[in-house]
């Protein structure tokens, strides 16, 4: 298992399209389980399942931590830490 935590930069925050848009990137990767954390609300979501992406609620600033295990961990880890980098294309 790999844990690792990133912030929400964009100025939007963690909303509907980001969300859909971290759904459809570890879709694309087998044999992997994705959770999402957000320790300040005690909330976790599998990061497969749009609705309880969506029940994060995380504004620009929040830290959130992942644990990925599975095949290609390292791959899927840089993947979302490179999506979140770029703001999911929001503007910041």
């Amino acid at each position: 298992m790999l844990s690792f935590t990133v912030t929400v930069c964009n100025s939007k925050g963690f909303h509907l399209r980001p969300a859909s848009k971290l759904v459809e990137l570890v879709s694309s990767f087998q044999s992997i389980d994705v959770i999402l954390h957000d320790r300040d609300k005690g909330k976790k979501a599998d990061c497969r399942n749009m609705m309880a992406l969506m029940m994060m609620s995380s504004p620009k600033g929040t830290i959130l931590e992942f644990e990925v295990n599975g095949a290609n961990e390292a791959d899927v880890a840089e993947a979302i830490q490179t999506l979140f980098a770029s703001g999911f294309g929001d503007e910041s």
